[in-house]
């Protein structure tokens, strides 16, 4: 059918369609109708509209279409009518070209062009542009800016605006400001910017719309000029005191402030009056009035009093001008002065005692003369030893009596000092005091040659061929007591030294000694010769010569052995000499004459770490060498006398790790030597060294050999001693200096020695710091390349050499390293590297600190002691804490014991918790202290003090004490005293030998003797341990660690660690354990009485109840149902001593090891009955098996390679057979035994024996970890299969199982038992060959599972029945041989008698895989 394409009857005129921009969709854009011919009245045009692209791009028109039904459409048959979807804005788009397109049920198309323009409307309303301004004050009328406001209607029409004030301007800005129609912004009047410095002027504009109203407020800025005149403020500062010792550029307190309200000025100082000499200046900018010149308040006219004119200008207006006033006030700045520079004093030495012998005087030139110089003098601690002086007086006064002879040239210097103020100003330059000692003849005459009063003579010489010894006189006395001297042997000297030596006078106070006989050195090797000296005026005295005898090898030389023993700190030595060969020889200076060489005898071991020296005989350890025992052999010849002999050194090498030596403790020991130490032998024959040690031990209840004494080194006044001791971990360098310190009386009278000081640390001592009056820390640094070696003649010992550092500071911090180590945190903390630095990780946040320091501690009246504090400047110590109690010791740190010599450290601090009230004592060596604060009476809060101290005062304040203040004191919480005494510029520093005891004391102190022994001023009193908890303990930087403690009693860490419980016991409570433990023995002894009426039968209930196996097999699987057996009979061990045999009984259980093991709960102990003995055991049951045959079943324990099965019922042995005849298991062994038989018999015979209708019970799938290994033995062919030899063959198994499975002392027991059996049954075999036998039967089943026998095979097919009949028990999990890869792992953990498991062929502890 042709459809005739649609033609218009009548096109849109050529007239545009206006559309109003307002126009709301969807309303309808216009209507037109078009007529069509044909008319197609069931077809609907379709109109589309596409917009013309323009070159601006505007968008698609916002039309849709009216749907045919809409009311807009009426007398419009098939007209579309198209509305506006959205707004439209004529500003965007003034018009839209639209295409019309109309299309029949034909698909005929006809387009057509509408042209829609968009008509405008005032529908945008202004908008202000933004805008600040600003002008200068006081102009004239002038415009400030024009407002400029944006509408963005495009019409003229719509653009007409009016601008006009907004109803908010205030009245002030109408009448200063003008704003015209056009938008101009003027002023009205000059503007005053320090009347206001900024207006808000709101501005409204408007397009005549009164929707279309718009404001904007504009801040109009009045520009500042200098037209106010500076003032000077009343607030300055205008009159000052300032102290003449003010620096000069210091301010002198003048403050100048100006008042000047204008911005831009320029505002300067200056004096203009009064500033005579130019002691001041004032800076032109600030106002400061900064010092000039120095000032003296002691120049009467110019540096008094200063009165100034200073001067203000802006620049621009009038200047201001004002007075200032500057009184000079006296200071302390001139040290005090000695009357005399030199003072000279005479005493008679051991006459003039404890008297005052002179005095000086000095003055303060700061003040007048005729008033209080208030001056305080002071001597050195050195100086004080033997002088004290006058804290002000200047009285000078002996302790005790002078020696002319220890005094330099018979006169002693004093340097007296003077400080004024009282002790708290300036210092004077010492003064000098000369003491001229005159001599009283109080000295006998000394041997002044030979040095040292020593002569060496040599030995096997003629008296006549040796050089005589010249001695000669000297007496310390001046002159008129001394010389000429004489000597003669002293009346009681030994004869035999008269007999020996003869002495002769030369000239003056000379003689000559000769021998008169010959000497031995081998006889004596030294002689201590006594002599009487006497001096002109007849004073005598006995002196001693020490005479030698040179020494020959005239001796014979023997084996000898030695001991040396090594710390070696860290293992870090180097390769170093250690000691020498010993060998015994009498001869002591023959050492050129040998030789030494190393034996081969020595262990490699030995001879790789220590190398000795061909000519010396020094033995060398070489880097590297471990510790422990070495013994090494030497050959030693002596070429000489043409002998050789052994030595035998015992080394002894010990590893020293740093806590070793750096938690050890110290003491010096006087008139000894190291050697000494080493060779003096006490009454119990050991060695002073050896009986040290044991004294250490003893005191800290330790064994020996946990006890190092590491270190014995010379010094002038002895030998200094380093130890440690070592019970994990070492015990802290407090508790062993403190505890030896406790038992130094009885440490000395044992060992007989004096033991001077304890603690080898100068810093201690303020009179021997190497730092004087500053910060001293004492450090110990271990010598790697030196060590000590103190050598006797047969042992030596190679310690540690400790070189003593000490640095004037109060452990001066060091960078943080970088790198985490082992130790950095304590107490289980993890260290971690954050952004550099070390952080650690605690167990909690509360309890530990920064390094996991613990933090808190609590203590129940006990104590703790910890590292005393260091010695240091300016010092505080801090302490946070609860208590439960009003009183109790917070800590103490001082003497412990009665001053045990003159040095010892007189220092203490003591702080206690006295009824509520915080007290202190402190003495700091000026003088004793007290301070107390009163603390809120409440056990539910924590306190925290804080004590410090200086040079010049001690500070205690406690943080919140919770006590109000009052008028008279004002802050009860802090109190503050200056330091006491004579001592004040030295002795400011706590200087403590012994342990920090925190929470009380280990021992009650004697305060009362303490005070007298030290001389304290003040007494503490004694109050209970502490009750409670330490919440932080800190001295300046340093945190302790309140867990570092190896010595306390009754402290818990940390303070909410579980507390212990009390139980309190009442009457009933007594009366109730009492009934009961009536009770309990009443139980006893019933049970013990049942016991020993038990004992009458013996019975075997364990025998009876499976101890004893039938059989013990083993049996390897090569596939699925192919078996090779290997089965031993245990049946015969089944007979009780009285002759009866153990059977089955009608239980209808198999006694399988594997049910076994799943049943048992326990294994019994084995216990033999009262009167029986293994043997007899043994010995019966073989005979009882001779005369009796029973027919037995068999349990064999599979190995299994293939699927999983299940014991089967195996009664007969050849059940595997197809022959017939009864099988005898005394003589054959069956077809599957052959090779056992060819074994253990002389031959085998096949028979078939039904199989048993028992039925056997289900074996568990998963034993409960029991699992057994088969135990296997052997011994040689029998020549008879009797019940006995088949019996010695079991027991032998039975011996070698038990044997590796019991005690020795039971074993022993048994070896002898089956000796015994081996004699009666020779054929009986244990031990070695057993196990070969075992090896053999392992070679006959393969790791591989094949049969390696053709007859095993065959057995293959008569096991296929038992199998069938095992698949209906359940299943267990298949076992593998010991030859197999390991696919399980079974420990068995119950307990098993040994003798029960050696019969069942099972260890106590087994694993088998």
């Amino acid at each position: 059918m042709n459809i005739e394409k649609p033609k218009l009857l009548q096109e849109f005129p050529a007239v545009p369609l206006h559309l109003n921009r307002s126009r709301q969709h969807p309303a309808p854009v216009n209507t037109r109708r078009l007529q069509l011919n044909p008319p197609l009245h069931a077809l609907s045009l379709t109109g589309f509209v596409r917009s013309r692209i323009t070159a601006d791009c505007p968008p698609p028109p916002p039309l849709r279409r009216l749907p045919d039904s809409s009311s807009a459409c009426v007398d419009s048959s098939g007209v579309s009518i198209f509305v506006a979807t959205r707004n439209l804005d004529y500003e965007t788009v003034e018009s839209y070209n639209l295409l019309l397109q109309v299309v029949n049920d034909q698909n005929a198309r006809v387009d057509k062009q509408l042209l829609v323009d968009i008509v405008d409307v005032n529908d945008n309303a202004p908008l202000l542009q933004l805008f600040d301004g600003s002008l200068v004050e006081n102009a004239e009328r002038a415009l400030i800016t024009t407002i400029k406001a944006v509408d963005k209607d495009t019409s003229p029409q719509f653009r007409q605006l009016i601008y006009k004030f907004d109803a908010t301007a205030t009245e002030d800005v109408r009448d200063k400001f003008a704003l015209k129609p056009n938008g101009e912004l003027w002023t009205t009047k000059p503007l005053d910017r320090e009347e206001v410095k900024q207006y808000r002027v709101p501005i409204q504009v408007t397009d005549g719309v009164p929707e279309h109203e718009r404001m904007t407020t504009y801040w109009i800025t009045v520009q500042d000029l200098n037209d106010v005149a500076p003032v000077f403020a009343p607030s300055g500062v205008f009159e000052v005191e300032l102290p003449e010792n003010r620096e000069l550029g210091k301010p002198t307190g003048i403050r100048l402030p100006v008042h000047d309200p204008d911005i831009v000025n320029n505002i300067t100082y200056e004096i203009v009056e009064g500033n005579e000499e130019q002691k001041f200046r004032i800076d032109p900018t600030t106002g400061d009035v900064l010092v000039n010149k120095l000032l003296d308040f002691d120049h009467p006219v110019m540096d008094r009093n200063f009165t100034m004119r200073v001067r203000v200008s802006d620049g621009a207006n009038a200047p201001a001008e004002t007075e200032i006033t500057i009184a000079v006030t006296n200071v302390n700045d001139l040290q005090p002065v000695f009357e005399r520079a030199n003072y000279t004093f005479t005493v008679t030495e051991n006459a003039d005692c404890n008297i005052t012998f002179g005095k000086v005087s000095a003055i303060d030139p700061d003040l007048p003369d005729t008033a209080n110089q208030n001056i305080l003098y002071y001597l050195s601690p050195d100086e004080l030893r033997n002088f004290t002086i006058g804290a002000t007086t200047g009285n000078l006064t002996i302790k005790g009596c002078l020696d002319r002879e220890a005094a330099t040239r018979g006169t002693v210097t004093l340097y007296p000092r003077a400080n004024d103020e009282g002790g708290r100003g300036h210092d004077a330059d010492p003064a000098t005091v000369q003491m001229i000692i005159l001599d009283l003849n109080d000295n006998h005459p000394h041997i002044k040659k030979p040095e040292r009063s020593y002569a060496m003579i040599p030995e096997n010489l003629d008296p006549m061929s040796v050089d005589p010894i010249i001695i000669q006189l000297d007496d310390l006395d001046s002159p008129e007591n001394g010389c000429p001297c004489t000597l003669e042997f002293q009346e009681n000297a030994v004869l035999s030294f008269r007999e020996k030596f003869s002495i002769t006078q030369l000239a003056g106070s000379e003689y000559e000694l000769r021998p008169t006989t010959m000497l031995d050195r081998e006889e004596q090797k030294a002689y201590e010769l006594p002599f009487l000296t006497r001096d002109s005026q007849g004073v005598s005295g006995i002196r001693f010569l020490t005479l030698e005898v040179g020494d020959e090898n005239d001796s014979p030389m023997t084996d000898g052995t030695s001991s040396i023993k090594v710390y070696n700190y860290q293992g870090q030595f180097s390769s170093m000499v250690i000691g020498a060969v010993h060998v015994t020889d009498l001869d002591d200076y023959d050492l050129e004459d040998k030789s030494f060489e190393v034996d081969p005898m020595t262990s490699s071991d030995v001879a790789t770490h220590f190398q000795v020296d061909h000519e010396t005989g020094n033995i060398t350890m070489l880097k590297g060498t471990p510790s422990g025992i070495h013994v090494l052999r030497v050959k030693v010849h002596d070429n000489f006398r043409g002998e050789r002999a052994v030595g035998e050194v015992v080394i002894n090498v010990v590893d020293l790790t740093l806590d070793a030596v750096m938690q050890s403790g110290s003491l010096r020991i006087a008139n000894m030597t190291a050697n000494q130490m080493l060779q003096h032998k006490t009454a119990t024959g050991a060695s002073l060294y050896e009986r040290l040690k044991e004294e250490i031990a003893g005191l800290h209840h330790i064994q020996e050999d946990q006890v190092d004494i590491f270190t014995l080194r010379d010094v002038a006044e002895g030998v200094d001693v380093r130890y440690n001791c070592h019970s994990s971990p070492y015990y802290t360098a407090a508790r062993l200096d403190a505890i030896m310190l406790q038992r130094r009386h009885k440490v000395e009278k044992s060992l007989g020695v004096d033991i001077p000081m304890i603690d080898i640390n100068l810093c201690l001592y303020e009179g021997l710091s190497p730092c004087g009056d500053r910060s001293c820390q004492h450090t110990m640094r271990p010598n790697l390349t030196a060590p000590l070696v103190v050598a006797s003649e047969t042992s030596t010992m190679v310690g540690v050499d400790i070189t003593d550092d000490y640095t004037c500071d109060c452990g001066a911090l060091e960078p943080l390293p970088s790198v985490c180590f082992e130790g950095f945190c304590y107490n289980g903390g993890t260290c971690y590297v954050v952004n550099r630095t070390l952080t650690c990780t605690c167990l909690d946040d509360t309890n530990y600190g920064p390094r996991c320091e613990l933090m808190t501690a609590r203590f129940e009246r006990g104590f703790a002691w910890y590292e005393p504090p260091n010695v240091c400047e300016n010092s505080s110590l801090s302490m946070v804490f609860e208590t439960s109690d009003a009183s109790g010791v917070l800590f103490y740190t001082g003497p412990m014991v009665m001053s045990p010599w003159a040095d010892y450290p007189r220092d203490f601090l003591y702080v206690i918790l006295n009824n509520w009230v915080l007290e202190v004592y402190l003495d700091l060596g000026s003088g004793t202290l007290n301070m107390s604060i009163p603390i809120e009476e409440n056990t539910a809060r924590s306190f925290e003090f804080v004590l410090s101290w200086d040079k010049i005062e001690i500070t205690l304040e406690v943080l919140d004490c919770g006590i109000n203040g009052t008028l008279e004191v004002s802050d009860p919480c802090r109190k503050s005293l200056f330091l006491p005494g004579p001592y004040r510029s030295t002795r400011h520093l706590l200087n403590v030998q012994g342990p920090m005891q925190v929470g009380g004391t280990s021992a009650p102190l004697n305060f009362e003797k303490l005070s007298a022994s030290y001389g304290w001023t003040l007494t503490p009193p004694y109050v209970y341990t502490f009750s409670g908890c330490v919440l932080e303990l800190r001295h300046n930087d340093r945190l302790y660690d309140l867990n570092a403690t190896d010595y306390s009693k009754k402290t818990f860490q940390p303070c909410d660690a579980p507390r212990t419980s009390r139980v309190v016991l009442g009457q009933q409570s007594v009366i109730i354990i009492l009934a009961s433990l009536l009770c309990l023995l009443l139980l006893v002894l019933v049970i013990l009485c049942l016991a020993r009426r038990g004992r009458k039968t013996i019975s075997y209930p364990d025998l009876d109840r499976e101890i004893v196996k039938e059989t013990l097999g083993g049996t390897d699987i090569e596939g699925f149902g192919e078996k090779d057996v290997t089965n031993f009979d245990f049946k015969f061990l089944q007979v009780t001593p009285d002759g009866y045999l153990i059977n089955d009984d009608d239980d209808g259980r198999l006694p399988d090891v594997a049910l076994d093991a799943s049943q048992r709960q326990a294994a019994p102990l084995a216990k033999m009955p009262e009167g029986l003995s293994i043997g007899d055991f043994l010995k019966d049951n073989i005979k009882k098996v001779d005369e009796e045959h029973q027919d037995v079943d068999d349990v064999r324990h599979y190995n299994a390679q293939g699927d999983e099965m299940s014991a089967a019922s195996l009664s007969s042995l050849a059940s595997g057979t197809s022959s017939a005849g009864t099988f005898d298991y005394r003589s054959d062994w069956g077809q599957r035994f052959e090779k056992l038989a060819a074994i253990y018999g002389q031959g085998t015979e096949t028979g078939e024996e039904d199989d048993s209708e028992f039925e056997f019970p289900d074996i568990p799938d998963q034993p409960r970890n029991y699992s057994l290994r088969a135990s296997f033995a052997a011994s040689e062919k029998s020549t008879s299969s009797s019940p006995a030899s088949v019996v010695e063959k079991n027991v032998g198994v039975l011996a070698t199982s038990i044997s590796t499975s019991i005690p020795n002392s039971i074993s022993t027991s048994l070896a002898t038992t089956a000796a015994t059996l081996a004699n009666h049954y020779p054929t009986l075999t244990l031990g070695r060959e057993a196990r070969a036998t075992k090896e053999e039967v392992r070679d006959h089943n393969g790791a591989d599972g094949k049969a390696t026998d053709a007859k095993a095979a065959d057995g293959k097919a008569a096991d296929a029945k038992t199998d069938l009949k095992a698949k209906k028990e359940t299943e267990r999990p298949a076992l593998r041989t010991n030859k197999e890869p390991v696919t399980k792992k079974i420990d068995y953990h119950e307990t098993v008698n040994p003798l029960v498991s050696a019969v069942n062929g099972v260890s106590g502890k087994e694993t088998w895989c």
